[in-house]
């Protein structure tokens, strides 16, 4: 048997500030930083090798990065803090700005859909952006000013987290309108959510080391759980979950929490199937799987509960790694 760390390998010359997002796709990832960076990576499965293929610098912070497939290439897009969206020209070595874009606040998330970017940001905005034009061909903000925490999509609906502890679906093609919204199942807000393989219902974290599992069509099946807890004698520590992720057409998912480590589970079973050895010191801040990998981004966010803020205060540095699967 394989043991879990003989699988696992770490990427060099990782962006060293907070990872913002990852997109995966079968032989190439790319990282979003909070440094303004983009990295692209290449994997090969066979040879188990990781190698970073390029990297390219915008002067603020980006929050969110995705692929697209065009119709006659592959494109990646990324969301920045001040409300850009951009598509990254490697071959000029610069970022292009969407058309008509009309968000000022963070760009939270970016989805592909049918060679569309549909783009949520904190100022409550949805926009879908025409990847052929580069421009925006569809905006409107939700009607009671939420901001747009977590997306996820699927062929057939959108699906949002936001302020508020709501969760939004919109079926696609996306049309302007506020969706069915539901109260979330989780007492307090949202880090991620993600749609099941199946597209019958979805998952979604919070910070308060619980994921709740609920679906479309049959209340009766939904259920929630703790995870991602240290506990101690006289005390119990809750972490933040992160990060989730599926592994593609199962009932399995991953979880990254900010106590650094990542659980598997079998929400048909209802039961954890796997305990990845500790990466490292920092909480798993960000995960995106297929069927060959796991890719698992941990940054340090001791910052966020830091009471004071001193310039001196040094962050330990990003890392990320590949798990085989």
């Amino acid at each position: 048997m394989v043991r879990a760390k003989d699988r696992i390998i770490e990427l060099p010359r990782s962006p060293l500030d907070f990872i913002s997002d990852i997109s995966l796709l079968d032989e190439q990832l790319a990282v979003s930083c909070w440094d303004g960076s983009l990295s692209i990576y290449d994997y090969d499965v066979k040879e188990q090798k990781v190698v970073l293929n390029a990297r390219l610098q915008h002067q603020f912070p980006l929050l969110s990065c995705c692929y697209v497939a065009g119709a006659h290439r592959r494109q990646i897009y990324v969301g920045s803090v001040q409300g850009e969206v951009l598509e990254a020209d490697f071959e000029l070595e610069r970022f292009v700005p969407v058309g008509n874009n009309v968000a000022e606040l963070g760009i939270s998330s970016l989805c592909a859909f049918r060679g569309q970017i549909l783009c949520g940001s904190w100022d409550g905005f949805l926009q879908v952006v025409n990847c052929a034009k580069n421009s925006v061909d569809l905006h409107w903000k939700l009607a009671d000013g939420s901001k747009v925490l977590s997306m996820d999509v699927n062929e057939d609906r959108l699906i949002v987290a936001t302020t508020g502890n709501k969760v939004r679906w919109f079926s696609l093609p996306l049309e302007p309108g506020d969706g069915t919204e539901v109260e979330s199942g989780l007492k307090y807000q949202a880090r991620k959510i993600k749609l099941t393989p199946a597209g019958d219902g979805y998952v979604t974290s919070s910070l308060d080391g619980r994921v709740a599992v609920e679906y479309f069509d049959d209340e009766s099946r939904k259920f929630a759980f703790r995870c991602h807890r240290m506990n101690l004698v006289d005390t119990s520590m809750v972490f933040p979950v992160n990060a989730l992720s599926f592994l593609p057409e199962t009932e399995i998912l991953y979880t990254g929490g900010s106590d650094g480590c990542v659980s598997c589970w079998n929400l048909h079973t209802r039961k954890k199937v796997e305990q990845l050895p500790k990466f490292n010191e920092n909480s798993v801040v960000r995960m995106e799987c297929n069927d060959k990998v796991l890719c698992v981004a941990t940054s340090d966010d001791s910052f966020k509960t830091s009471p004071t803020k001193d310039e001196r205060y040094n962050l330990q540095p990003s890392r990320i790694y590949l798990v085989f699967l």
